[in-house]
């Protein structure tokens, strides 16, 4: 398929990603397939493999570190890293390792990178889009002014739409402008994000690295395969189960409630079974919403189809500080229950396996188990 339009997300009924032959005749992410195929109709519309990108995204970090242990994941495609102070070590100038690195990934991994190298994080990421796909290019001080006269101003890294707006109003149309802008007529006429890009863009370095575990996520994706292949589903639903739950304990670990997600099979064949659960409210705890995803997993079973693997994908986070509480929200007196009874679970108090039933257990005995506990909740 390399060289053609194609777009992934058929899963989902929109496109999650798409190749820069798709991107050519107008196909934007979040676009629906029908919409897609009206605008390309020779675009080929593909199943998301989200085990796959995991796995890609772990060789790729791994392969970060292996010339420098300093590196941020910023998302599933994206990382930065400190390479200060290393050409002597490696025996190699900046440059060198950059591309050493690009090198590395495209031929162990077979994808193509862009690589972006310059003082602080903002300059970075706009070098590394700056020839895409697989491009590189390295920007030292002197080169900086050449860099951001090429640049929209709205796409600098943390300038959204709105703001690009309001800056075009004032005559700033490139990054350049903005970045020569006087420190008054930035702090005057913006908040304290925006003087923060301002001197990024100046070579000024603000934003560091952040080495902790990764707190924050547009999506969070739990999946794994098994052998032998089934089509047991009391094993399939205690496999599922067990994803959501440890994708909603990352979620709230990360201080987000849920808003949508997908559940989805994978076939033998490669191809995936999902659905979409959409949420009139955010939810911590998946416990609240089992009638849901036990319709939604019914749905996507086939009979007589062999499954490799189960998964989830936590696709609309929300945190938990901005949520307003409804003043219609239904089964108050269970979120309590269930709220209290989780930090027990986590904490491993008391063993009674996922919210649905013991995974474990169900694989063993194949047969579905119940919980006692949990289903007393119920008012």
């Amino acid at each position: 398929m390399k060289g053609k339009p194609v777009v992934a997300g058929k899963e989902r009924g929109i496109a999650t990603a798409m190749s820069y032959e798709a991107k050519k005749f107008g196909v934007t992410r979040a676009m629906r397939i029908s919409e897609i195929k009206k605008i390309c109709p020779q675009c080929i519309i593909i199943d998301s493999d989200y085990e796959l990108y995991d796995l890609f995204a772990r060789k790729m970090f791994a392969i970060l570190r292996f010339y420098t242990p300093y590196v941020e994941e910023y998302s599933i495609d994206e990382a930065f890293a400190d390479i200060k102070g290393l050409r002597r070590p490696l025996n190699m100038s900046y440059e060198e390792i950059g591309k050493k690195v690009k090198e590395k990934i495209e031929s162990s991994l077979g994808i193509s990178v862009s690589v972006g190298i310059s003082l602080t994080k903002s300059l970075a990421k706009l070098a590394s889009g700056f020839h895409k796909p697989s491009g590189f290019k390295a920007v030292d001080g002197p080169s900086i002014e050449s860099l951001l006269e090429k640049i929209p101003i709205g796409n600098v890294w943390g300038i959204g739409y709105n703001t690009t707006a309001f800056l075009q109003k004032l005559g700033i149309y490139t990054a350049l402008q903005f970045a020569l802008q006087s420190e008054e007529f930035i702090t005057s006429r913006l908040t304290k994000p925006f003087f923060e890009i301002w001197r990024e863009l100046r070579g000024n370095k603000v934003y560091e690295l952040n080495l902790n575990e990764k707190r924050s996520y547009q999506s969070i994706t739990r999946s794994q395969t098994f052998h032998p292949p089934t089509n047991n589903p009391d094993i399939l639903w205690a496999r599922l189960s067990h994803h959501i739950e440890d994708a909603f304990y990352t979620a709230r670990n990360c201080t987000y409630q849920v808003k949508n997600f997908v559940i989805f099979l994978k076939t033998q064949e490669f191809q995936y079974h999902a659905s979409e659960i959409k949420l009139q409210e955010p939810v911590a705890y998946p416990f609240l919403v089992r009638n849901m995803i036990k319709k939604a997993f019914e749905k996507i079973h086939k009979d007589k189809v062999l499954y490799r693997s189960t998964g989830c994908t936590l696709t609309q986070l929300q945190e938990t500080s901005t949520i307003q509480p409804s003043l219609f929200t239904q089964n108050r007196e269970l979120k309590e229950k269930v709220k209290k009874i989780y930090p027990l679970y986590e904490a491993k108090k008391v063993d009674f396996g996922s919210m649905f039933f013991d995974k474990s257990s169900v694989i063993k005995e194949e047969k579905k188990m119940n919980l006692p506990m949990i289903s007393n909740l119920e008012p």
